[in-house]
């Protein structure tokens, strides 16, 4: 039997501690240094201990005092990764158009952006200047790319200025990271779920896919790294941080890992890395592209989910095919809109998009977890639910229920989400739905969850009715 990790033994000991109501809910627990000294674990130990209990609903994170009990812990089973072997798919020749809206697109809610600072750096920008009207550098506005670099060194990943080229937007770079790497038919490799705008690019573009599966750790090395061996797959199409749909994460020793094997088999990793800093642990993790020692990571970022959608402005440092990657920037499309680019630049170089992040993810934890409550206090008590450390959005199962049926049904009301088949080409998440909650929670919004949750208990006790009425039996 292996040994359990320090965290859930020290997890287990709050567990029962506040079962015999050591602690008073309108106390908060000790702080992670106190945690850490009392029981002489690292920061880290100590941190990793919280956020479990955060997932198993005995406590609540409240960004400004600590971590405290929660008043009525409603435990919520976590999300399970269907495990399989992976298999190549053929992807459809025309990918399905989605409904943009609502619950159904993971964006900020535009209460969050930092609008006031943003019209700041615009103004200022279009009063610069008058060559900022003129072509400017295809790879992207020198200023833009510093201010980047040194943005990122900050978080520990360091990435020199001449390694990013601007793009317009994260899927733009993946897109060109693509068209580089890979040819028609070529079979890329993807986690299991994987994000609908990926899939449907990548069937734009006539690749084939294999869906490799994930589990709570991050993604199944050993079948990936088979394929890579085996010369199955041509590139790796992966987030490594809050994956979307499912929120996780991979470990440290997974990017390190997933970094060699890139080198070991001279396979291409192209890595979306577009929720990274919507890390609401007030620590921003590192990417692949960190690992990588030889260039073979191919890093996508942007603003879209950060900042400023309508920008549509991302970048790409694409390691040992920057030669190539950037012949093809030149000839396509002659770099990015340049006033944009040089507002963006002076709003990070102010400061405003660090200061803007770290309020940015207090909110967005709290949000979090509020919906996760609401949809814990209104759903059947079987349902399983991603704990997501950061990001937008949350993937959950619905058992019993048809979500392509739900999801029809709230669209003639005019509520939008996206279901589990949207985000494979498996029919493995037929009861799986992914919603975005990064919309503020208003009386509309709560109302619709309310909606939400009761067509859900509709639908699935019209399935127990039916099948009831076939077997003659209640169902169990």
């Amino acid at each position: 039997m292996s040994k359990q990790a320090k965290y859930k033994v020290l997890a287990a000991q709050f567990i029962c501690a506040m079962n015999d109501g050591e602690y008073p809910q309108d106390q908060p627990l000790p702080s992670l240094r106190q945690l850490s000294a009392l029981h002489q674990v690292s920061m880290t130990t100590a941190l990793a201990c919280y956020r479990y209990l955060e997932s198993l609903g005995y406590i609540r994170a409240d960004p400004k005092r600590g971590f405290f009990p929660c008043s009525e812990h409603t435990p919520v089973p976590l999300t399970e990764h269907a495990q399989f072997d992976a298999q190549i798919s053929t992807l459809p020749k025309s990918p399905p158009r989605r409904l943009r809206s609502g619950f159904a697109t993971a964006q900020l809610d535009a209460n969050l952006i930092d609008t006031q600072q943003l019209r700041a750096s615009l103004n200022r920008t279009m009063r610069g200047n008058l060559s900022m009207f003129n072509y400017g550098d295809p790879l992207g506005e020198p200023t833009l790319r510093r201010a980047l670099s040194e943005h990122l060194q900050m978080q520990g990943f360091m990435l020199q200025e001449q390694a990013l080229i601007i793009t317009q937007g994260c899927l733009d770079a993946v897109k060109t990271a693509l068209e580089i790497t890979t040819k028609e038919q070529d079979v890329i490799a993807v986690p299991s779920p994987c994000y609908t705008g990926l899939l449907d690019t990548l069937s734009a573009m006539g690749r084939q896919v294999l869906e490799v599966p994930s589990n709570h750790n991050g993604i199944d090395l050993v079948q990936l790294e088979n394929a890579m061996a085996g010369q199955k797959i041509a590139a790796c199409l992966i987030s490594a941080n809050f994956q979307n749909p499912t929120g996780h994460s991979l470990s440290t020793q997974q990017k390190q890992s997933l970094a060699w094997m890139a080198k070991q088999y001279q396979i291409p990793v192209i890595e979306d890395d577009v929720y990274r800093e919507l890390s609401h642990t007030g620590t921003t993790p590192l990417p692949v592209k960190h690992f990588d020692e030889d260039g073979w990571v191919i890093w996508c970022s942007s603003i879209s989910k950060t900042l400023a959608p309508g920008f549509r402005l991302g970048w790409c440092a694409p390691g040992r095919f920057h030669q190539t990657y950037s012949d093809l920037i030149r000839v396509r499309s002659l770099g990015c809109n340049r006033p944009l680019q040089l507002a963006l630049a002076d709003y990070i170089n102010r400061g405003h998009y660090a200061r803007y992040l770290k309020k940015l993810n207090q909110a967005l934890a709290l949000q979090c977890n509020r919906y996760i409550q609401i949809l814990a206090q209104l759903l059947p008590a079987n349902i399983r639910l991603s704990r997501p450390q950061g990001g937008l959005v949350l993937w959950f199962e619905l058992p019993q229920v048809d979500t392509q049926q739900l999801q029809a049904q709230l669209r003639d009301e005019q509520i939008y989400i996206l279901c589990g088949d949207a985000f494979s080409t498996t029919d493995l998440y037929h009861n799986y739905v992914r919603l975005n909650f990064g919309q503020c929670l208003s009386s509309e919004i709560e109302s619709q969850l309310v909606r939400f949750t009761q067509l859900a208990i509709q639908i699935r006790c019209q399935k127990s009715v039916k099948d009831e009425t076939k077997t003659g039996t209640k169902p169990a």
